[in-house]
């Protein structure tokens, strides 16, 4: 009988299975979102343009939808009682029902657009069973031409209000829905017309989303110039609170200053002073070092950078976001090579802050003051220093008015300055603009 050996290795289990949803949370949360965005119907106003004062033309997307679908009204309910054979009333009602989804997509596209897709089965299915499923020749199917055209409409009204993923799953689901409909029992003589639709709605829902994001890109880069004209006036506002707080401390405080001492030393000039005279000075000095103190409490709030009580502060840029900078400008429009020499690696938050602001103040003035010049940006990191080098060529269109004194060239000297680095601005040779920055990293931060 052989030894009895004894196992002592962890038994390793089978991993359990967790629970749905547990394994992607990702896509569960997507597919939980996406069931709400299709499936919720909330009311969505036109959004109003505030440049139309008129209110004619303010209703005018209303009254161009109402048009759209009374014109394709009229023609559909001829159709349908020519092709499906049913009396003008109700071919009327049929057609309405058709196209009033494309009014209703202004304010409600979610439920204009299943309203689209159920009104579709009418047609498909009397179309399939009529005269045993020989119509007449040419007859397209599952939708007819005034439906593609109304549907196409809704898919695109929708696609304007909704998210991405919303209208891409609605191009899914008419996919899938025509091709339902195509693999049943479709008419042996009609034209399928499920693929001219979905191509259609492809390269018109393609548009739309490249107008949104260029809009959207538009909007987050007004939002970023008003952050910078906010930051800029804020800067300002401090540079004036500190050259009052300069003043008020080199003016006041001295004399003060010298207000107590004198009233200190002054009954030691005289020999045996009467008690009410050195009550009175003591009462002076006493006087003079409060104001000093009170003085102090003003000239730390004039001083004090935090425009919030509370001192909430909102993160600040670094170096990590210039590649979104950049995007943003060139999306305005901006025509930008962009380069990084050296090896990137992280510095000082207050190092990073003022090479971003004097990056996105260059490059703001670029597209402000030289309308279609081509931007050169070259950032380089050094062993002992970060470099910063934005060009610009000549303006190519009209160039606007200035609409201020500005201080924005006033702002990146004062932040280079503070760091101990340099910054030249000014034209070259070749009728360039260029303003170059050469900051050096902190003791803390040398190799």
């Amino acid at each position: 009988m052989g030894p009895v050996t004894t196992d002592t290795s962890p038994v390793r289990r089978p991993p359990e299975r967790r629970a749905d949803g547990a394994r992607f949370p990702r896509l569960t949360g997507l597919l939980r979102a996406l069931r709400h965005d299709l499936f919720v119907f909330p009311v969505h106003p036109m959004p109003a343009w505030p440049r139309v004062t008129h209110p004619l033309l303010r209703r005018l997307p209303l009254i161009l939808t109402v048009l759209l679908a009374t014109d394709l009204a009229i023609p559909g309910a001829m159709l349908l009682a020519e092709r499906l054979d049913l009396v003008w009333p109700l071919a009327a009602a049929l057609s309405v029902a058709q196209t009033a989804p494309v009014v209703l997509a202004l304010t409600r596209p979610m439920a204009a657009w299943w309203i689209s897709l159920a009104t579709a089965l009418p047609y498909a299915i009397g179309l399939a069973v009529q005269d045993g499923g020989t119509p007449a020749d040419g007859a397209p199917w599952p939708w007819a031409e005034t439906q593609v055209m109304a549907h196409l409409a809704v898919t695109l009204i929708a696609a304007w209000r909704v998210a991405p993923r919303v209208y891409l799953a609605q191009w899914g689901i008419t996919l899938l829905f025509g091709g339902a409909l195509s693999l049943t029992v479709p008419p042996r003589a009609a034209v399928p017309d499920a693929a001219a639709l979905l191509l259609f709605s492809a390269v018109g829902l393609a548009i739309v989303a490249a107008v949104r994001g260029r809009s959207e890109i538009r909007q987050q880069l007004k939002r970023q110039q008003a952050l910078t004209e906010q930051e800029r006036t804020r800067r300002t506002l401090l540079e004036e609170r500190t050259r009052i707080a300069r003043e008020l401390h080199d003016v006041v405080a001295h004399h003060m200053s010298v207000i107590a001492v004198q009233a200190e030393a002054a009954p030691y000039r005289v020999a045996d002073p009467p008690p009410e005279l050195s009550d009175s000075f003591a009462g002076i000095r006493a006087n003079a070092l409060s104001a000093l103190t009170e003085l102090r409490h003003i000239l730390g709030m004039l001083r004090s950078a935090d425009p919030t009580p509370d001192g909430r502060r909102s993160p600040q840029p670094t170096l990590a976001d210039i590649d979104e900078l950049v995007a943003n400008v060139r999306s305005a429009g901006l025509r930008i090579e962009a380069s990084v020499t050296g090896v990137p690696r992280p510095l000082s938050r207050h190092l990073e802050l003022s090479a971003y602001r004097i990056v996105q103040e260059a490059l703001s003035n670029a597209l402000r003051h030289a309308p279609g010049c081509r931007v050169e940006f070259e950032l380089s990191y050094g062993p002992a220093g970060l470099g910063i080098r934005v060009a610009n060529s000549p303006a190519t269109a009209a160039v606007p008015p200035p609409d201020g004194a500005g201080h924005g060239v006033v702002g990146m000297r004062e932040r280079a300055a503070v760091l101990g680095g340099a910054l030249d601005i000014g034209p070259r040779e070749d009728g360039w603009f260029e303003v170059t920055a050469s900051l050096p990293l902190g003791k803390d931060e040398d190799a």
